[in-house]
């Protein structure tokens, strides 16, 4: 793995920690999302560091670059963490649909004992 990947990786990783921080901080972002960011960016800092992990798994995979297996192993969290945030997002607009929907419902019971009291 290049110098110049390594200085990268730890170069992103530090600013995204710094980034994810001052969110929080600034009750910008919760806590539940931010610890997924804070170790995403601590296990690249922890490769960019000792690339010897990151040769160990080119060798048992059998990839021609290391550099490859880095992008191998971001894009495959990043689709992970895609696929979860789908699911989150299904299950609120699933929530949201039967709010709105108990809310319809409450507004039209509330319409019919109005218009029966007068």
């Amino acid at each position: 793995m290049s110098i110049m990947l390594r200085s990268l990786l730890i170069g992103v990783s530090v600013f995204s920690l710094f980034f994810v921080t001052r969110r929080i901080r600034y009750s910008k972002m919760q806590i539940e999302y931010a610890l997924f960011w804070i170790l995403f960016s601590i296990l690249m800092i922890v490769i960019a560091v000792v690339p010897e992990i990151i040769y160990w798994i080119t060798a048992k995979l059998g990839v021609m670059s290391p550099a490859n297996v880095v992008y191998l192993l971001i894009i495959a969290v990043l689709l992970i963490k895609t696929f979860m945030m789908t699911i989150e997002l299904s299950v609120l607009e699933n929530k949201l649909k039967d709010l709105v929907q108990q809310i319809a419902i409450d507004e039209k019971e509330r319409e019919e004992k109005k218009s029966e009291m007068e």
